[in-house]
């Protein structure tokens, strides 16, 4: 059945949906029966919206003054599904204006917390 599917075309996610199996041994057995599709290494970094993404990251840390998380969760919101860790490395290569703010926005959202837990200490 499982050569089946993958000769069919099916993604391996859909694929252990239907199998009611694990993605990760449902790769292994596609990759024991030598039926894996031979992936560049950068294969999953192949990506043709990161210049609107790159806009998308700018205006929320410009405009809305999000964290690198929250740009993350503001990104995947709107359907376009990227881990914080893109988001770092996306903003490590733009401009110092870019990455200056990124950091002040963190460093504000942590002063603000801290001062949260202050006055609960404090009201306690």
């Amino acid at each position: 059945m499982l050569e089946r599917l993958v000769l069919a075309g099916w993604h391996d996610e859909d694929i252990a949906d239907e199998m009611q199996r694990e993605l990760l041994s449902v790769r292994g057995a596609i990759q024991r029966i030598g039926l894996s599709k031979a992936r560049p290494a950068s294969f999953w970094n192949r990506r043709d919206d990161w210049p609107e993404i790159d806009t998308i990251i700018v205006d929320c840390l410009e405009a809305s003054l999000m964290t690198v998380p929250q740009v993350a969760e503001h990104l995947a919101r709107i359907g376009r599904r990227v881990s914080v860790q893109s988001v770092y490395r996306r903003i490590a290569s733009m401009p110092t204006e870019v990455q200056n703010r990124a950091k002040r926005n963190g460093s504000r959202r942590r002063a603000a917390v801290c001062s949260r837990i202050k006055g609960r200490r404090r009201a306690a």
